[in-house]
């Protein structure tokens, strides 16, 4: 789950990380309200679940309540990378003399957390990681013992003793809250000589979300831009949306992506895909219902390895699933696993015929979908 960043900069002030004064609003007249009551120049933010908003024109700076209503105006008006626009963070404008990075993450590599910082902040740190790399501190972290003193040195040397204390700071968010990505791009130290957050970012594993109330309240807030994509999660499945025609249910994430691999190969586009890993008849027959919702398709693929599941149960929940709620989209089934040959005979009772060869299956897939028009 990813904190908006208000939400974030909530959190880090309860940690004793100073945030600018700001406001939210969500309509051109709290945004000119918001802009009022700070008394001075101010910066409009859009609440995106993406990056980019700054490339993207999203970000605007003003000088009075009228321009704070102008410019909400033209932001509430805006999309960015299919996201729209329904909230701003409406901030007092720093002035500010050095900004850096500082983040703490997962190392898979090391399979430890690391704590970041730069030297360059407020721009992205794959670029700076590209282009001077020399300017960047990586510091892995013995997870049973902590960040020590001789750990933040560097930082300390090189950005002064309160940055590496706001780091450990952010270290302790990142254990407590059991974060994927905890950064503040860019901290900044003002004219006036403060260290202040000007921007946060905090992504928390979506598995521990039930030990922290406080976080299921903050998800709460956060607008759902694709209710196919919210139900799947809640089911503990995956939803993608993609640009294409041919629909795609499977189990198993790595297998899904194989799946999307050889289709493009085969010539063929994915609409979207749901990866459900292993169901029940019941699930399979949800599956086909939440698919139905999403988008228009010209074909379904899907493919199901039945393990501790079965074949035969998975085809009667098509069944039913078809007798509810009959198609005229074409459906590819490939289906191999425990009691195949029962699952099988039921499909082709549907008139599906069912693969066992993966490839065979999207081949079918794809010369449906080139004969079919939506």
């Amino acid at each position: 789950m990813k904190l908006r960043e208000y939400q974030a900069k909530s959190v880090f002030s309860d940690y004793g990380i100073a945030i600018p004064r700001g406001r939210i609003a969500k309509t051109p007249e709290e945004a000119a309200d918001a802009a009022r009551k700070l008394g001075k120049a101010a910066v409009l933010k859009p609440q995106l679940g993406v990056k980019g908003r700054g490339k993207a024109g999203g970000i605007a700076f003003t000088n009075s309540p009228d321009e704070a209503f102008e410019q909400s105006m033209r932001l509430f008006g805006m999309s960015i990378k299919g996201e729209r626009i329904r909230t701003l963070l409406v901030e007092e404008k720093l002035f500010i003399s050095d900004e850096w990075y500082i983040a703490v993450t997962i190392d898979y590599a090391k399979r430890c957390p690391v704590m970041i910082a730069s030297l360059e902040g407020g721009v992205e740190i794959e670029e700076t990681a590209r282009h001077r790399p020399e300017s960047i501190f990586k510091l892995p972290v013995n997870i049973l013992k902590g960040p020590a003193s001789k750990d933040l040195a560097p930082v300390a040397s090189q950005m002064g003793e309160d940055t590496a204390r706001c780091l450990e700071t952010l270290y302790r968010i990142f254990r407590e809250y059991e974060c994927e990505l905890v950064e503040i791009n860019p901290l900044v130290r003002t004219a006036e000589g403060s260290l202040i957050a000007a921007d946060a970012v905090l992504n928390v594993n979506e598995e521990a979300l039930f030990r922290h109330e406080n976080l299921i309240a903050l998800k709460k807030q956060i607008p759902v831009e694709d209710p196919i994509a919210e139900e799947a999660a809640q089911k503990s499945w995956t939803y993608i949306d993609l640009e294409g025609n041919i629909g795609v249910l499977s189990s198993g994430a790595g297998l899904t992506m194989a799946i999307l691999d050889l289709m493009h190969r085969a010539g063929g586009t994915p609409a979207n895909f749901l990866d459900t890993a292993q169901i029940d008849d019941e699930g399979i027959y949800e599956a086909f219902d939440l698919l139905s919702r999403a988008k228009p398709m010209r074909v379904l693929l899907v493919n199901m390895f039945a393990g501790l599941n079965r074949c035969d149960e998975l085809a009667m929940g098509i069944k039913r699933y078809l007798a509810d709620h009959p198609t005229d989209t074409p459906i590819v089934v490939r289906m191999i696993g425990n009691l195949e040959e029962e699952g099988h005979q039921i499909l082709k009772g549907l008139g599906i015929l069912p693969f066992k060869k993966l490839e065979d299956a999207i081949q079918r897939a794809v010369e449906l979908s080139q004969k079919r028009k939506t």
